[in-house]
């Protein structure tokens, strides 16, 4: 289950950025994961804990899901208090983890005819057609792990490149240069690329689609996903530099 836990929050480590832009400087990073982190998640488990014993105290059972505990109240206010809070909750947590990022990435994918805005309408509409199948309910951790075990590589390929290849140095005037040592091939680099569907194949499709690998490689196909995806894209980069790596 902890390895669950795992792959679902790291997800958000894709999307960081999208927030951390935003950002007026390194401090405000680190304040802002201070108390969006640690903090926010101890005071969360806390009260999920407390709740959880006084709902057993209380209806004498052992109820994990707060709209079960809702569903035992006898007061109509506390009732409409508690859906609104669910759907406040659930929108903002949506919000951070299923909107921004995939709005910013269709927008980035075509800039020219796609802003932040349709970028987030295009994300909409895919859930909506996607929320009839309902794959999530049922098997909750397969499906994360599924999905999950997809951004292993891609995080494998991110902290290899920026730390052992460019060394914590990017070349800023490049990244606004069409032609420049960033632009790849026709905009892909394909080493990534490369190691990207090898990792998602490994890591994700096998596991859930067929019976070729163990039982436990799809839970922890996104810590295997990590290490194949690094692993791969830095054996890949060795026949020549990703990038340059002179910070302007």
């Amino acid at each position: 289950m902890g390895a669950t836990w795992v792959t679902y929050f790291a997800a958000l480590y894709l999307n960081f950025c999208d927030f951390s832009r935003y950002a007026k400087d390194k401090k405000a990073v680190k304040v802002g994961n201070i108390w969006g982190l640690p903090v926010n998640l101890i005071l969360f488990s806390l009260v999920a804990g407390v709740t959880t014993i006084a709902a057993y105290q209380v209806y004498g059972e052992v109820l994990l899901h707060p709209e079960a505990i809702a569903a035992k109240f006898d007061s109509l206010t506390l009732a409409i208090l508690a859906a609104l809070t669910f759907a406040v909750a659930t929108l903002g947590i949506n919000v951070v983890a299923n909107f921004v990022s995939p709005a910013f990435d269709f927008a980035n994918a075509l800039p020219k005819h796609i802003d932040f805005k349709k970028g987030g309408y295009i994300a909409a509409l895919i859930a909506l057609v996607l929320y009839p199948f309902a794959p999530w309910e049922g098997n909750a951790a397969h499906f994360v792990n599924a999905i999950g075990a997809t951004m292993g590589p891609l995080l494998g390929i991110i902290l290899v490149d920026y730390y052992a290849l460019a060394k914590g140095q990017i070349n800023i005037d490049a990244l606004y240069q069409e032609h420049g040592v960033y632009a790849y091939t026709n905009g892909w680099n394909m080493k990534a690329l490369t190691a990207t569907i090898v990792g998602v194949v490994v890591c994700s499709i096998l596991p859930n689609f067929t019976d070729w690998m163990p039982a436990w490689w799809g839970t922890y196909g996104w810590f295997i996903g990590v290490v194949l995806g690094g692993g791969l894209y830095a054996l890949l980069s060795k026949s020549g530099h990703a990038h340059q790596t002179q910070q302007h």
